[in-house]
């Protein structure tokens, strides 16, 4: 996307001024006088006009890939007015109202560096996205204390109302620590489904239309997204009740499947480590991709009996391919980022 043509999209979501007093909040949320009365002026200038929270997820989102986002970011939740809600249109949430710009702030000085970075790194993200990149993990505390744990290469919108406190996984994978005694479910949705929870802790991850679940403690449900936004209580054709320690697997084409996987093999990657029992080394191959900027790929000539198990780290995909050298048969060939390993 060209400077010109990102210009344009970021001026339709919100003109350059409100960009820039975005970023002045931005930065001062990130700075040592953050206190309540700061986040009490935020929270009305973003409800004053739908176009300031459009701004301010964009600076947030700018803030996250500049590499300055503290490890836990407790994140601003807007109350819109009664009869903004009634809309039911997440951008027209918000009564448009008089709101004073301000023009000298004593962070001005870096506005243009950020606006720099804004105009760099924006992707349009302008609904309480998160995202990380590859190698990239993050942990955030969203305003009802939920605290959620994105691995690499994931992307999620949170977007809280009176009802419920709901986030749509699009890609990737997370941990979701919900926080106790709230009145609202929690809400994972993705794809055709929802997860229901009530402070629980689960891990979701997803790949394309395919995903699975696995709760750690608590109780959740997982139901089709059409059905009301309440933890149930008794069984139901079409819903699934998970008890700890259980991981229900979806996939296109194929039966849900149950199964209860060693806890720690599922969330190692919370620790830097990717754990195997009896995976092939494409499947292997796979989930080092995930992460590092060197890619492994197994060649066509290299049998699927040639299984692994251990634990190996994360990103260090040239040890792996060593130690699958030293059990099998196979030669290692560099070529540029990639890792490739061929049968002798």
């Amino acid at each position: 996307m060209s400077n010109a043509a990102s210009r344009k999209e970021l001026d339709a979501i919100a003109p350059r001024h409100i960009r820039a007093q975005a970023a002045v909040w931005v930065t001062d949320l990130h700075g040592p006088q953050r206190d309540a009365k700061l986040e009490a002026r935020v929270r009305r200038w973003l409800a004053a006009d739908p176009r300031h929270a459009a701004a301010f997820e964009l600076a947030t989102d700018a803030w996250q890939r500049s590499g300055n986002l503290p490890a836990h970011l407790p994140l601003l939740e807007v109350t819109p007015p009664p009869s903004a809600r009634s809309t039911g249109s997440a951008h027209s949430a918000r009564i448009p109202r008089s709101a004073r710009v301000a023009t000298t702030h004593p962070i001005l000085a870096g506005i243009a560096v950020l606006s720099g970075a804004l105009l760099a790194t924006f992707y349009l993200l302008n609904d309480g996205t998160l995202a990380t990149g590859p190698g990239e993990q993050r942990t955030v505390d969203l305003s009802d204390g939920t605290q959620v744990t994105l691995n690499a290469n994931t992307r999620l919108i949170v977007r809280y109302d009176q009802s419920a406190r709901t986030v749509a996984l699009t890609k990737g994978e997370a941990l979701f620590t919900v926080a106790k005694r709230q009145p609202r479910p929690f809400v994972v949705l993705i794809g055709a489904r929802k997860i229901i929870a009530l402070g629980t802790a689960f891990e979701v991850r997803r790949e394309a239309s395919d995903f699975s679940v696995t709760l750690i403690e608590g109780r959740i449900a997982v139901e089709p997204l059409a059905w009301p936004d309440v933890l149930p209580q008794n069984p139901a054709p079409g819903l699934t009740l998970l008890q700890p320690g259980e991981r229900l697997r979806v996939a296109t084409g194929a039966p849900d499947r149950l199964d209860l996987p060693p806890v720690e093999r599922v969330t190692a990657w919370q620790k830097g480590q990717l754990i195997f029992d009896d995976a092939s080394l494409r499947e292997a191959a796979h989930e080092f991709n995930r992460y590092g900027a060197h890619r492994l790929t197994i060649a066509a000539n290299v049998p699927d009996t040639y299984r692994v198990g251990g634990v190996f780290r994360i990103g260090d995909p040239d040890s792996f391919a060593q130690a699958m050298a030293n059990a099998y048969p196979l030669r290692i060939t560099h070529r540029r980022d990639e890792i490739i390993l061929g049968a002798r």
